[in-house]
């Protein structure tokens, strides 16, 4: 099976796209989009709609208008972007800039000149298809046509309103207000709004146990997860099990033995038994991974080996928000991470936290993000919500006129 004429062209275009903007990436750099903040990114929204609606008025007049909004030339776009995007997701998402791929442009997918041309040139023959739909407007055809003006909409607003997203890392202490962070250019930024620390919380994953080659500072591939009192495990020639689990303890001075204590700086511990399969030599001691406070502990196995134990991995941790607006409004929120707080068009994301004292940190880092074309994207949304429900309904009509038709025959 071969390709049709009107295919081989169409895909010709996007390679042709694609040379151009590898020219211009070699050229130029990466693409900066800082023309396009407010209000020019509106301003040129607003051209660019005009633009696609002369461009469908045009059409019947100019032969090569009407190739951008024909299904040769969107399901070829269309599909030139997919591999552009697979090809992306592929490749590590860096600043660098070395190497044949990073000089592409490929490593920063969203300032390439090739993704930007192959996306704008799908996006205006989505456009075009809108405008065509929108003046042949038929029931039959309206679940579909609210899915392109979805994308369409979509498409547009992160294209020219890709430049007044704003990203600000805030620095949060205990019982400290804030409101001003710093964004990626390392530029102070002040917020319109105030945030508080009130409570960090962090939840861990069970204490690993694995041998220690003190003299080559290598781990065990194998370790004793620690998940309750009496867990076991072969770790190399050594059978380890944990007889007591403590989640907060202290060592105190000048003693090998951790008692229960809940206190600032308190770290897990457990009483570890390890016996040698191959010599039946026997030890049994106390293992820790230390606080911020409190020093590290090993079960030493001979001179050389030890039972350690790393630190616990976070399983879940949360920063609990006062939060106060330009009108001097308070609230609390709780945020963690994929779970954000929101405020108008500003989200507050989880980010990080004092990894040195762990579950005792006192401080937590934020970002808060504004994303100025948010509500059109919303819109888009409730589209979206809305054409599924077209699709529901048009195709059970259509089930029901069939069989309706079945029955008078």
């Amino acid at each position: 099976m071969t390709l049709q004429w009107g295919y081989k062209r169409a895909f010709w275009r996007c390679v042709l796209l694609m040379v151009v903007g590898a020219a211009l990436q070699m050229t130029l750099g990466d693409f900066d989009n800082k023309f396009l903040r407010y209000p020019w990114g509106l301003i040129f929204a607003i051209n660019y709609l005009y633009l696609l609606l002369l461009i469908y008025v045009q059409g019947a007049k100019w032969k090569w208008l009407q190739q951008l909004s024909d299904g040769y030339a969107m399901i070829s776009s269309l599909a030139s972007l997919m591999v552009l995007t697979i090809i992306f997701g592929l490749t590590r998402q860096d600043p660098s800039t070395t190497g044949v791929i990073g000089a592409l442009g490929f490593s920063r997918m969203t300032s390439s000149w090739v993704f930007i041309l192959v996306l704008f040139y799908f996006t205006t023959t989505l456009g075009v298809t809108v405008i065509r739909d929108l003046h042949h407007f038929r029931k039959v055809r309206l679940a579909a046509s609210l899915s392109h003006v979805v994308v369409f909409v979509c498409l547009t607003a992160a294209m020219f309103g890709s430049a007044d997203k704003e990203r600000v890392t805030v620095s949060l202490a205990l019982d400290r207000m804030t409101y001003m962070g710093q964004t990626r250019d390392g530029e102070a930024y002040e917020l319109p709004f105030a945030l508080t620390l009130r409570e960090f919380k962090m939840e861990e994953y069970p204490a690993k146990l694995y041998i220690l080659d003190t003299q080559t500072e290598n781990s065990s591939q194998e370790f004793l997860l620690a998940e309750s009192e009496g867990a076991e495990a072969q770790v190399g020639e050594w059978q380890l099990k944990a007889k007591h689990i403590v989640d907060m303890a202290i060592r105190m001075p000048e003693s090998a033995e951790w008692r229960e204590m809940h206190h600032v700086g308190a770290a897990p511990a457990v009483k570890v038994e390890a016996v040698n399969k191959a010599t039946g030599a026997r030890f049994e001691g106390w293992v820790s991974c230390g606080s911020h406070i409190m020093e590290p502990a090993y079960l030493w196995l001979g001179e050389r080996y030890a039972v350690a134990m790393p630190r616990r991995e976070a399983k879940r941790y949360l920063s609990r928000l006062e939060i106060m607006d330009d009108k001097g409004e308070q609230w609390r929120e709780n945020i963690e991470v994929n779970k954000p707080a929101r405020i108008g068009a500003w989200r507050i994301y989880q980010v990080g936290y004092d990894t040195q004292r762990g579950r005792w940190s006192t401080s937590s880092v934020v970002e808060c993000v504004r994303d100025g074309w948010w509500g059109v994207v919303q819109v888009a949304l409730w589209l979206m919500l809305a054409a599924a429900g077209v699709m529901f309904l048009t195709a059970g009509g259509r089930r029901i006129a069939k069989k309706s038709k079945e029955v008078k025959q």
